[in-house]
């Protein structure tokens, strides 16, 4: 594996952010309810255990960024919560045993849901253009070094949530090849308001990838990708996975990241 840079740890932050959204609308970031997130009510609906999307997660398909009046502007084709729950994949269970539902799911963050976070997370829209830039070049780098998913693992009274730690394995498979977390994290126990006025208890779980490996885009070719989550103390296997429809080349999704700054149209 050839050298890599370490992410920012920016996931504790979103997670900050998300989590009082999931309340209240965001203070100053314009548009409503439009950047909130609610994680329990994403936990309620039906989550394919592969998520498909139409495009490359390097694709800026829901979000075009422009300029104007010295202040950029963010023309969204769903609201963040939406976009989340477009790049997520429900949990399920690998090998022999029954699968159970489960509320848990996981975030894959692709390039259109990590420059739309810039908005709850520091208000980038209300800063000036020259600021807003910097932001958006700087998490366009994060992005490019690592792979984010970040795993809402909802679980019964008494029990932790942690997979991040020594007693769980988790990796990513992209075509035959496995990789390990270069980084992981995760957030306090909390609670999530579902259906019929109930509680349930869960603990969000990042974990970041090497983008390239000895000097190889691993995402370049691919299209399709697993998480894969081994727990000890009877847990069993279970995983998540992404497919994304196959563009002409990977060049094509690329330019678009590159190209979807303030001034140019980042829709593809």
């Amino acid at each position: 594996m050839g050298a890599f840079a370490l992410p920012s740890p920016r996931s504790s932050l979103r997670w900050l952010v998300g989590s009082c959204l999931a309340a209240m609308v965001f203070v100053g970031c314009g548009g409503g309810n439009t950047y909130s997130v609610d994680e329990g009510r994403i936990s309620q609906r039906f989550l394919p255990a592969e998520r498909t999307v139409d495009h490359h997660p390097d694709s800026l398909k829901a979000l075009t960024i422009s300029e104007a009046d010295s202040k950029l502007q963010f023309q969204v084709e769903r609201d963040f919560e939406s976009l989340t729950e477009k790049w997520s994949s429900s949990i399920q269970s690998i090998g022999t045993g029954r699968s159970l539902r489960s509320r848990t799911y996981a975030t894959f963050w692709s390039l259109e849901l990590s420059l739309m976070s810039l908005q709850p997370e520091m208000g980038v829209l209300s800063l000036r253009k020259e600021q807003a830039r910097e932001l958006l070049n700087e998490r366009r780098k994060e992005y490019a070094e690592t792979i984010h998913i970040d795993v809402y693992w909802f679980v019964g009274r008494g029990r932790d949530g942690i997979i991040t730690g020594p007693s769980a394995r988790t990796e990513l498979r992209v075509g035959r090849d496995t990789y390990r977390p270069i980084q992981s994290d995760h957030g306090p126990l909390r609670e999530a308001f579902v259906a019929g006025g109930e509680t349930v208890l869960y603990r969000r779980n990042s974990l970041y990838f090497p983008r390239r490996v000895e000097g190889t885009d691993i995402l370049a070719e691919a299209s399709r990708i697993k998480l894969r989550v081994r727990r000890t103390g009877g847990g069993g296997r279970q995983e998540f996975a992404w497919r994304w429809e196959e563009v002409n080349t990977a060049q094509r999704a690329k330019k678009s990241a590159r190209d979807g700054g303030a001034g140019h149209s980042a829709r593809r």
